[in-house]
Parts: C-alpha cells; sequence; structure tokens
C-alpha cells in the first residue's frame, strides 16, 4: 500500500473516530436532560406520596414512584455504557494489541450567557452609557463558553479550555464582588457518574468543571498516543502526569464540591487512576526498550511489574474508601482496575520464574556467583523463610511462581468473562490467553521438578521503581495561555473592578482665564488610571467640583480609563480655554489611591512610582519655565525632595522595563 493510501485511511479513521466522539457527546447530552427530568418527576411522586392520605391516590403515586425510579435506573446504565466505551479513544495499533487505558470522558454543561450578569452590572457598577460598546466582548465570552463544550481532542482544544479558564479570572474580578453575586446567571453541569445536574452562580464552579475537562482531554490525548513505539508511549507518559498535575490542583483548590465526580474522592481516585496509568506507560517503555537480557534485568522487570500492579491496587483502595462513589462508578471501570491489577500481580511472578529459571548455567556459575544470586533473587521477595542458595531451590521457586502466574492470569480471564462488555474485547482476551499459555509452557519445562523442603510458597514481588523515571504529578501552567481581557475598554483591572464602587460620573469644566496665581490647583498622578491627588482649596478646580481621588474617565471628550500619565498632561495642556474632565468618585479615595499600577499585572519589579504633575501652576508661568516651591505636594511625595519645573514634578523616572504591559491589556492570569 502507498503512503498516500495509508495516508487517507488514517484520516478517514481519525474523521470516522472524531465522528463516533461528538455522536457519544450528544447521546450523553440528551441522556443526562432525560435523567434530570426523570428525577424532578420522581421528586414530585414522592411529595405526593408523603402527603396524600387517600388510598387511591397513594396508590397511583406509587405506581408512578415505581415508573420513575426503573427509567432512571434504566438512564443511568446507558450513561455507565457510555463511559465503557473507551475503544473509540484508542488508535488502531492500541485496540488490537494492548490492553486498553481509561479515558476520562468530557462533562456536560447546560447553556449560558453572561448578559445577565454583565449588561445590568456596567449600567449600575460600572455606570457605562452606551452598552453597545460591550456587544462585542459580551459575544466573544458567550462564544468562547459555547466552544468549550465540545473542544477538539487535541493541543488546540487544551489551549482553548485554559484560555477560558484565564477568562473567568478577569470575569470574577470584574463582575463578581467579594459579597454577594452581581446576578442570577447559574453554570449547570452534570455530574459524570451519575448524571445529575448541580449549578451554581460562582465562577469558582464554572473554573472546576472546566479544569475538570482539561484533565480529561490530557487523559484522551494520552490513549491516542501510539504504544507500539518508545515516543509515542513517553508522551502518553507525560500526558497522564499532566492530567494528574491538573486533578491534583483540582483537588487542593477546591471544596465541599456539589456534585461527586468533583468531590474529593473522586479527584483522588482519577488522580491515582493517572498516576497507575503513567506507571504502565512507562513500563511498556522499558519493554520495548532494547536491552541485553541477565538475571539483574529479570528481577528489575519483575520488580518495576510489581509495583505497577501496586499502583492499581492504590486506585481500587482510592474507590473503595469512598462507599457512595464505588457504588455509583461505573462497573466496567471497576472490572478493568482489578483486571489491571491482577495482570500485572501474575505477570511479575512470570518474571520472577524467568529470573529464577532461565540464568543457571551448571558450566559457568561458580559457587560464589550462585551464592549471590541466590541472595538476589531472594530479596525479590516480599518475604522467604528459605534462602535460594542451591539451583533446586532457585528452579523449584521458579517454578511456584509459574504456578502463581498462571492461577492470577485464571482471575484475569474469568473478570473478563463475567463482564458484559469486557466479553466483547476479543484483543483484550487474546492478550491474557497468550499470557497464560506462555506461564503455563514454562511450567511445562519444569516438569517432573522435585520439592523442596521449606518451599511451600512464594510472596509476593517488592515493587520497586528501579529502571524507569520517576512519575509524578506535571503542575498545570496556566501562566503560559496569555489572554486578553475582553473588557479591558472599562479601565485597568486593580482599579476598575467589583470591588471597587463609585459614584456616577461626573463633568468638571475647568477655564484657562479663571486660573490664579496657583494654577488650576489640583495635582495628578498615576497610569491607567490617572488620579487626582490633591486639589487647592478654593482653586479653580476646588470650585469646578473636582475631588481628590477622582478617577479620570475621559479628557475633552477622549476616552482616558487607559491614558498613561504623559497622554494625560498632553490632553490637558491642548486646550488654551476651556478643559472639560469626565471623572468618577470612588467611594474610597484612599484605596483607590493605594491601588497597584496594571504594569503589576506581570509582578514587575518597580522601583519608583510615575511622578505627579503639578498643574498649580499658570499657563504662563509655564511658558516662562519660572521655578516655584510645590507647597500643597511637599506632604504626599514619596519622601524626595522636589520641586516644580514647568508644571512637572521633578523626581528619578520610572523603569522602562515594562514594555508593552503598561495599560494592563495583555496579562497572564493568576490561577
Amino acid at each position: 500500500m502507498s503512503g498516500a493510501a495509508e495516508g487517507g485511511w488514517g484520516n478517514q479513521r481519525h474523521s470516522y473516530e472524531m465522528t463516533m466522539r461528538t455522536k457519544q457527546q450528544s447521546r450523553r447530552s440528551k441522556i443526562n436532560y432525560e435523567l434530570n427530568k426523570e428525577i424532578l418527576l420522581k421528586g414530585g411522586a414522592e411529595r405526593l406520596l408523603r402527603t396524600n392520605i387517600d388510598a387511591k391516590a397513594k396508590k397511583k403515586a406509587e405506581m408512578e414512584l415505581s415508573f420513575y425510579q426503573c427509567k432512571i435506573k434504566m438512564l443511568r446504565e446507558e450513561l455507565h455504557e457510555l463511559n465503557s466505551a473507551i475503544l473509540i479513544y484508542q488508535t488502531a495499533g492500541n485496540a488490537t494489541t494492548r490492553i486498553p487505558l481509561l479515558p476520562i470522558p468530557l462533562k456536560e454543561s447546560v447553556k449560558a450567557k453572561y448578559d445577565k450578569v454583565v449588561k445590568p452590572y456596567l449600567i449600575d457598577h460600572y455606570h457605562v452609557n452606551d452598552l453597545d460598546d460591550f456587544s462585542q466582548p459580551l459575544e466573544e465570552i458567550n462564544r468562547m463558553r459555547e466552544m468549550t463544550q465540545q473542544p477538539g481532542r487535541d493541543k488546540a482544544g487544551l489551549e482553548l479550555l485554559y484560555e477560558y479558564c484565564n477568562q473567568l479570572h478577569f470575569l470574577d474580578k470584574r463582575f463578581y464582588p467579594t459579597q454577594g453575586f452581581a446576578g442570577q446567571v447559574y453554570f449547570q453541569w452534570f455530574d459524570l457518574w451519575v448524571g445529575t445536574a448541580a449549578a451554581q452562580q460562582s465562577t469558582a464552579f464554572e473554573k472546576a468543571n472546566v479544569m475538570f475537562n482539561i484533565a480529561a482531554l490530557y487523559s484522551q490525548l494520552a490513549i491516542e498516543q501510539n504504544r507500539s513505539t518508545k515516543d509515542g508511549l513517553e508522551e502518553a507518559v507525560h500526558l497522564f502526569e499532566q492530567a494528574a498535575g491538573v486533578l491534583m490542583l483540582l483537588g487542593q483548590a477546591f471544596v465541599n464540591a456539589p456534585s461527586l465526580d468533583i468531590s474529593k474522592p473522586s479527584v483522588d481516585f482519577l488522580y491515582s487512576l493517572m498516576i497507575a496509568q503513567a506507571h504502565e506507560c512507562s513500563w511498556e517503555v522499558m519493554m520495548v526498550t532494547e536491552q541485553e537480557g541477565d538475571i539483574e534485568l529479570a528481577i528489575n522487570i519483575a520488580k518495576e511489574t510489581a509495583y505497577v500492579a501496586q499502583c492499581y491496587k492504590g486506585v481500587c483502595d482510592c474507590l473503595e474508601s469512598s462507599e457512595y462513589l464505588s457504588e455509583m462508578m461505573t462497573p466496567f471501570w471497576k472490572t478493568m482496575i482489578s483486571l489491571k491489577r491482577t495482570h500485572f500481580q501474575a505477570l511479575s511472578f512470570f518474571y520472577a520464574g524467568i529470573a529464577c529459571v532461565d540464568f543457571l548455567d551448571d558450566d559457568e556459575l561458580t559457587m560464589a556467583e550462585l551464592l549471590e544470586q541466590g541472595e538476589m533473587l531472594t530479596g525479590m521477595f516480599e518475604s522467604l523463610e528459605k534462602q535460594l542458595s542451591s539451583k533446586e531451590c532457585q528452579r523449584y521457586a521458579g517454578h511456584l511462581c509459574f504456578e502463581s502466574a498462571v492461577k492470577l492470569h485464571q482471575e484475569s480471564k474469568k473478570l473478563t468473562e463475567d463482564d458484559k462488555l469486557l466479553k466483547k474485547l476479543a484483543a483484550v482476551r487474546k492478550i491474557l490467553e497468550m499470557d497464560l499459555n506462555h506461564a503455563k509452557t514454562k511450567i511445562g519445562e519444569l516438569k517432573g521438578i522435585k520439592r523442596v523442603h521449606g518451599l511451600t510458597e512464594v510472596t509476593p514481588i517488592k515493587g520497586e521503581r528501579v529502571l524507569g523515571r520517576e512519575i509524578k504529578p506535571v503542575k498545570p501552567e496556566f501562566s503560559k495561555y496569555i489572554v486578553v481581557d475582553f473588557f479591558r475598554r472599562l479601565g485597568p483591572l486593580p482599579v476598575f473592578n467589583a470591588s471597587t464602587k463609585f459614584n456616577p460620573p461626573r463633568e468638571i469644566t475647568l477655564n484657562r482665564a479663571e486660573a490664579t496665581e496657583g494654577g488650576l490647583g489640583f495635582i495628578i498622578r498615576g497610569n491607567g488610571p490617572v488620579k487626582i491627588l490633591h486639589v487647592d482649596e478654593d482653586s479653580p478646580a476646588n470650585k469646578a467640583g473636582l475631588l481628590r481621588g477622582d478617577i479620570i474617565v475621559m479628557v475633552n471628550g477622549e476616552a482616558a480609563r487607559e491614558m498613561t500619565h504623559d497622554e494625560v498632561v498632553a490632553g490637558i495642556r491642548s486646550r488654551d480655554d476651556i478643559i472639560q474632565l469626565t471623572v468618577m468618585t470612588p467611594t474610597d479615595p484612599d484605596l483607590v489611591l493605594q491601588a497597584p499600577s496594571p504594569r503589576m499585572m506581570r509582578s514587575v519589579s518597580m522601583t519608583s512610582q510615575r511622578p505627579p504633575t503639578d498643574f498649580s501652576l499658570s499657563r504662563e508661568d509655564s511658558k516662562r519655565g519660572l521655578i516655584i516651591g510645590g507647597s500643597s505636594s511637599s506632604d504626599v511625595s514619596s519622601g524626595s525632595n522636589r520641586s516644580s519645573l514647568l508644571g512637572v514634578v521633578v523626581e528619578e523616572k520610572e523603569n522602562s522595563d515594562v514594555g508593552s504591559d503598561q495599560r494592563g491589556n495583555a496579562v497572564q492570569a493568576d490561577s
């Protein structure tokens, strides 16, 4: 077959898998809606049964309740079946040659728009007159949320989910004050395990569910890797580590979850599963890597295999630690995890048997080497009463290992026979049968071996990481995905946020002709936004209504929320007669004056503040270049001795390393 033909088949299969996943997600959505409708009807029947004393009505309510309970049970079985459909996530080679890995399915959500929160808040809190100015940001954030409901199963899909998480940081700061909520928009998500809907107004709840889907997408990408190559397996290991990192953060950052799937028991279970599957892929890396066989390598492989089995035992223990989670968990998942645990236990005994039997060379092995070999083999087991210090002991220990492997492989086969979905996975049955036959063949080769007194059974193999690299969760890098605040036109976030309240905007008209010897009588400070630092008593600015702590939002009809200090100064000085300022007064001016500069959004080191500009000078004095002492501004300086020169307070220039972030437009949201 030509390369083009192969590529065409691969593309067709990829399209088929994408279509199947989309259909599965649509089916999940339909089941979730039907399930929650039946739950509501069941609740109504229960209330009717409790309150009705009429015997006929009670009997009718009991019949209805029984019907709804059966319907709910059937729908949950359908949901379990969807969670068990793992083959559509596997590549063609993996599906036929490997025991499948378990992907985390994506959660479903009800459509939600931010208009109900944002529009009233723009009017009431930010005093926006024309909502049309923010129609595009609203469309963008609504479209982004809608796209996150069905992200692509690729790096672009991950990027979308990360960027939406970072946008939630801005939305929370802009429209959700620390006390109370801004509106009545609910984020509603369906539980992955039981299908019930949970709803909250909190952006933290929304972010928790999006993070869950990020972990799910990492797991699905891991399973798509080619497990027949070293590179594919190593990439799968890394993706499982990233999934574990997101789940670890989710478990640490969010408590008292309203749904089972993002509760601590569920998150801990999924975390341990991702780590176990990373170890499994790491074990497969070791198996596909060509190495020269010797007894030490065989012992190390046995220990590594036992360690994978221990990881899956930890997953089982984690699941069983929560009775409710264990009860609601998809049965196929429980069976598959038990199968992996038993299978790797069997393989650990098989490789231990190889170590005991396959390296006995009568011609070359000296007594000292035999004793050293026996010590190594004895240390491979958890505990053995008898030292394997002779060839007879080693051979018989190997025989017992193969017998243990056969017994465990048979248990694995029984698990597949008892599960109706596992029965359909012919590749799994084939792999288990092949491994069982290998162990039986080794027993046949040792036919007629004599028993050794004091060695009646072998203990489990001591699980240990000795060959592969350390597996550990990778912390998600939210700062890697830089986003632009959709509502940046409101002004820099440190000042224009949900926690800072403002009085309605005021128009301030200043006339150059009214300037006295003290000029217009006010000092400005800061960058985006520029603030009124001081207003002289009985000055033109004071009489016009300008107040300390006012935020300049417009200069001569031009938007100034994001203007730099120099741009505001230039705008004020551009008029020879009438200066028109629009200002907003915060309820706590001192808090606004102390607010960090938006340049600090990237934690850039600042050595000085932007020097205030003193408009206490008259325009004529400024033109003549007179040096006049800054009387009213000395008590609010940062400690430096200053004088007013051409209307600008002389002070050390600020750092130039803040670059293009001075307006705080593009930032890395701190998550």
